[in-house]
């Protein structure tokens, strides 16, 4: 026989039945072993996927500690700056209050000073005029006839004079 010949006894078309029986499942394991690799490739994703995600959650839990963090530095800020401006204005108030004091201070120091000189005007009026009146008094007096008169009380008719 030759090699290149058909074959046609039983034993050569089982040979070559085992041979496609054996090309079938030389193919079935490799699909097997690309499943099992596939497979192989899926945990290692999967695990790699579950690292990742464990990562991520740390990183969210990071971030928002972080923003957390700058977000009450951001309030404190904000409170002290509203601070600084409540005292600036109170301090405005203060000294505009204190403004108003001091010119009410002046205002009544100046009222008494002006009172405290009409009063003194008033009192030399007073006393010239009454010196005056004194000195005009006196003259009358020396000019006005001098009278004596008796006044009796009780019985009597009345009243004698000199």
């Amino acid at each position: 026989m030759s090699l290149f010949s058909k074959r046609t006894d039983p034993t050569s078309e089982r040979f070559d039945a085992l041979l496609e029986e054996l090309a079938a499942l030389k193919s079935s394991v490799a699909e097997l072993k690309g499943e099992r690799a596939s497979l192989k490739d899926i945990t290692k994703l999967e695990t790699e996927r579950n690292k990742l995600t464990k990562e991520l959650t740390d990183k969210q839990i990071e971030f928002d500690r972080e923003q957390e963090k700058w977000d009450r530095e951001k309030r404190e800020v904000e409170h002290m700056v509203g601070l600084v401006r409540k005292r600036g204005e109170f301090e405005t108030e203060a000294a505009s209050r204190e403004a108003i004091l001091n010119v009410r201070e002046e205002n009544i120091k100046a009222d008494k000073e002006r009172f405290e000189e009409h009063v003194k005007f008033i009192e030399e009026r007073f006393d010239a005029q009454f010196k005056s009146m004194e000195k005009t008094m006196g003259q009358f007096l020396e000019r006005m006839p001098t009278t004596k008169q008796l006044i009796t009380v009780g019985g009597g008719n009345g009243s004698e004079a000199e």
